[in-house]
C-alpha cells in the first residue's frame, strides 16, 4: 500500500458513490447555509464594513487568540485544543477529500520537510482535541456547571468530533503499518499503527478504507447538523466577532425620529425588526451559558437569562423561516406576530439592569443590550406599555427636565455659599463644566457629594462652572427604559445650552452622566472630553496639586459602579483615591472590578419595583459584606442610594455607605 489513496483502493464504483456523496453532503450544506443567508437578509440593514484594519484585530485578539475564552481558564484551554485541532486537521481533511474525488491524486508536499511537519502537528493536535473533548465531557457530565445548557446536541457533536480524530489516526495508523508513511513524524498515529501490527496489506487496506470512509462520512453528517444546532456557530463565530460593534460599550444606536411617517416601526416589535447582524447574533450562540453567571437578574431570579431570551428568539426566527422565505417572484413580507407577549414575556424586557455582564462574558462578542433596550422602545413609543412607576419619571423627565420631578429652579441649591459661577456668568472663564447630574442636585447625600467635589477641585486651582437651571437630566434612565423621545428631547437641550457657552471640557459624578455625554451625545453634536470625578481627582493628587493627609479610619468594601467599571473600563482611579486616604482600609469582594455585580439600579430600574425573586441590592451588598466589613465605598450615586437602602433593609442601621468623592474630601489638607 506504498503512498496508497483512497481513490486508488475504492475502485470505479466506489469513486462514483463518493461523488454522490460529496454532491449530497455539500449541496445540503450549501442549500442550509443559503436559506440561513437569506433569513439575515430580511433583517434591518446595518453598516459594518466601517473600520476594517480594527476589525481584523478583533478578530485576531477575540476569535483566534480566543481572548475571552480565558475568564475560565479551564474552559478555554480544552476549547483551544478544539478550536486549533479542528484548524490544523481541516486541511488533511480537505485532501482526504480531493482523494476521493480525484483518482490517484494526493497533496505532494505530504512527502516533503514542510509536509512531514505539518503531518507531526496535525498528529499532536488530533490527540490535543480528543483530551479537549474528554474535558469538554467531564465539564458538562461530571462537574455539570450551573451555567450550561444540557442537550442531547451538545454530547451528538463530542461524538462527532471524536470519531473524525480518531477515524483519522486509525487511518494514518493503517498506513504506517502498511510502510506507506514513517511513524516518526506522526507518534500518535504510530500508536494505531503498533495495534494493525501483523496484518496483512489487504487487511490494512479495508483498515483505511473503512476509516477513511467513516471519517468523510461524519463530516459531511456533522458540516449539515451544524446549522440546525446551537453549534451552528462553527460556521458564524469570526463573522460575527468581525462584525462586532466596535463603538464604546455602553453606546446605545440613536433613532432616527425625524424620517418617520405612518409606516414607521419604532424599536422591535416582530422578528424581521432585528437588524442583521442581530440575526446573526443569534445564530452564533453557543449557549455555553456565560451571559447568565453573574447576571443580576439570573443570580436573583428575575424571568431574565440571557442566554434564554435569545434562545427563545432564535427559535422563533427559526420557526417562521418557512413562511419568511418566499418563492422568486413572491413578495417579501415581513413577520406579523408580535414577540411581547407571544414569545418573550415582558417581564423578562423589563428585568435588565443594562450593566452588561452578559456582553462582557460572551466569547463570540453577542449584544444583549441593545435588542432588550428596542424592544421597551416598541413597548413605550408605539404602545404606551410599560410598568406604571416609570410614568412619574417619565412624566419628570418632561415637565422638570428630571426623574425627581423637583423644579428646576432648585437645581443649583446644593452650591449656595461655594462661590461656584454659572456658565451663562463666566464668560467662558472655566477649565471644566461641572456637570452635577440629577442625583447630585437634588438627593441630600448626592448635593454632599456635589459639595465635595466642587471644593476638592477649587483646592487644586481647578476653574468650574455649573449650569444651573439650565442644566437637565442626560436622558440616560429614559433613553434605556424605551424613551427614545425624552432622551432625543434632552440630549438635544443640553447640547444647545452648552454649545452655547462653548464648552470643552465636562467633569461629572455619576457614571450614568459620564457614559452618556462621552459616547452618546456625539451623535447630536456634543462633543465634549468627559472625565469622571474620580479621574479628575486622581490625577490631581498625582499631580501633587492635593495633598490627603487627614487619616479617615474607616474598614470599607468598594464597589465598583457598572457604568464606570465594565462599560467605561475605569477601576483603578476610584481604588487610587482610597488607598491614598490615610487610614482607609479596603477591602475587595470576590466580585469585584469587570465580574462586579450590578447594585440593581441600571437600566431605568432605579425607577421600578422590583417585585420578583430576591433584591438585587441586597444580594449585592451581601457579596461585600462577605469581604468583612459592613461598610461600603463606591463612585456612583445610584450605586449609593441602592447599596445604603439594602443596609437598612437588612437592619444594619449603623452600618454606612461613602462616595470616594466624600471620603478624599474628609482627608484633604486644606
Amino acid at each position: 500500500m506504498d503512498h496508497a489513496t483512497a481513490s486508488s483502493l475504492l475502485g470505479i464504483s466506489g469513486v462514483v458513490w463518493f461523488w454522490l456523496l460529496t454532491i449530497v453532503g455539500v449541496g445540503g450544506v450549501v442549500f442550509s447555509l443559503s436559506r440561513r443567508f437569506s433569513l439575515l437578509q430580511l433583517g434591518r440593514a446595518e453598516n459594518r464594513l466601517d473600520r476594517l484594519g480594527e476589525r481584523f484585530k478583533h478578530v485576531l485578539i477575540y476569535a483566534f487568540g480566543q481572548k475571552k475564552m480565558f475568564d475560565d481558564l479551564f474552559a478555554g484551554i480544552y476549547h483551544l485544543f478544539i478550536f486549533y485541532g479542528f484548524l490544523v486537521v481541516s486541511i488533511r481533511t480537505v485532501t482526504m477529500v480531493i482523494e476521493g474525488l480525484f483518482a490517484g491524486w494526493e497533496l505532494p508536499l505530504l512527502h516533503t520537510g514542510l509536509g512531514h511537519a505539518y503531518l507531526f502537528s496535525k498528529d499532536i493536535f488530533e490527540a490535543l482535541v480528543l483530551l479537549g473533548l474528554v474535558f469538554a465531557a467531564w465539564r458538562r457530565g461530571i462537574q455539570r456547571k450551573d451555567r450550561i445548557i444540557q442537550s442531547r446536541g451538545a454530547w451528538i457533536v463530542i461524538g462527532l468530533i471524536a470519531i473524525l480524530m480518531f477515524t483519522d489516526l486509525a487511518s494514518e495508523g493503517a498506513r504506517i503499518a502498511a510502510g506507506a508513511l514513517d511513524g516518526g513524524y506522526l507518534p500518535v498515529s504510530a500508536l494505531f499503527g503498533s495495534l494493525f501490527a501483523g496484518f496483512s496489506e489487504g487487511t490494512l487496506q479495508a483498515v483505511y478504507s473503512w476509516t477513511w470512509w467513516i471519517h468523510l462520512i461524519t463530516l459531511y453528517v456533522f458540516a449539515n447538523e451544524l446549522p440546525y444546532s446551537k453549534h451552528f456557530h462553527v460556521y458564524t463565530s469570526i463573522f460575527n466577532v468581525f462584525f462586532a460593534d466596535l463603538d464604546a460599550p455602553g453606546k446605545l444606536p440613536t433613532m432616527d425620529l425625524e424620517d418617520v411617517d405612518e409606516n414607521t416601526r419604532f424599536g422591535i416589535a416582530a422578528i424581521t425588526d432585528f437588524t442583521w447582524k442581530q440575526m446573526l447574533d443569534m445564530y452564533t450562540c453557543t449557549e455555553c451559558g456565560r451571559c447568565r453567571e453573574f447576571c443580576p437578574t439570573t443570580l436573583t431570579g428575575k424571568p431574565l437569562q440571557p442566554v434564554l431570551y435569545l434562545k427563545s428568539v432564535r427559535d422563533q426566527l427559526y420557526s417562521e423561516q418557512k413562511d419568511l422565505l418566499v418563492s422568486p417572484g413572491e413578495e417579501v413580507k415581513g413577520s406579523e406576530l408580535e414577540l411581547v407577549p407571544m414569545v418573550v414575556d415582558p417581564e423578562v424586557i423589563w428585568a435588565c439592569t443594562t450593566c452588561r455582564w452578559c456582553e462582557r462574558a460572551c466569547p463570540l462578542d453577542i449584544s444583549y443590550v441593545d435588542k432588550l433596550v428596542e424592544m421597551r422602545q416598541n413597548l413605550v413609543l408605539e404602545k404606551a406599555e410599560f410598568p406604571e412607576e416609570a410614568q412619574p419619571a417619565f412624566r419628570g423627565y418632561e415637565v422638570n427636565g428630571n426623574p425627581w420631578q423637583l423644579p428646576a429652579e432648585e437645581r443649583a441649591a446644593w452650591a449656595d455659599g461655594l462661590d461656584i459661577p454659572l456658565a451663562s456668568e463666566a464668560g467662558g472663564d472655566f477649565d471644566y463644566l461641572f456637570f452635577v447630574g440629577s442625583p447630585g442636585s437634588y438627593d441630600d447625600h448626592g448635593k454632599k457629594v456635589s459639595r465635595a467635589l466642587a471644593s476638592i477641585l477649587k483646592a487644586a486651582g481647578v476653574k468650574i462652572a455649573i449650569l444651573g437651571s439650565e442644566e437637565a437630566s442626560t436622558g440616560d434612565a429614559a433613553r434605556r427604559l424605551g424613551n427614545e423621545y425624552l432622551f432625543q428631547m434632552l440630549a438635544m437641550q443640553n447640547v444647545e445650552t452648552m454649545n452655547t457657552y462653548g464648552v470643552k471640557k465636562i467633569v461629572t459624578n455619576c457614571p450614568h452622566v459620564y457614559n452618556t455625554l462621552a459616547h452618546e451625545y456625539p451623535d447630536f453634536d456634543g462633543n465634549y472630553e468627559v472625565v469622571h470625578g474620580t479621574q479628575l481627582v486622581a490625577e490631581l493628587v498625582q499631580q501633587g496639586r492635593l495633598t490627603l493627609s487627614q487619616t479617615v479610619e474607616l474598614d470599607l468594601a468598594y464597589h465598583d459602579p457598572c457604568y464606570l467599571g465594565r462599560t467605561n473600563g475605569e477601576y483603578d482611579a476610584p481604588r487610587f483615591l482610597l488607598g491614598s486616604v490615610p487610614g482607609l482600609t479596603v477591602r475587595e469582594a470576590e466580585l469585584s472590578r469587570d465580574r462586579s455585580m450590578c447594585c440593581g439600579a441600571g437600566g431605568g430600574r432605579m425607577w421600578l419595583e422590583e417585585d420578583l425573586g430576591e433584591r438585587i441590592n441586597q444580594m449585592r451588598f451581601d457579596q461585600l459584606r462577605a469581604t468583612g466589613t459592613a461598610e461600603v465605598a463606591v463612585a456612583c450615586p445610584y450605586c449609593y442610594s441602592m447599596l445604603s437602602d439594602a443596609q437598612q433593609e437588612e437592619g444594619l442601621e449603623g452600618a454606612r455607605t461613602f462616595d470616594v468623592i466624600e471620603l478624599v474630601a474628609e482627608a484633604l489638607d486644606v
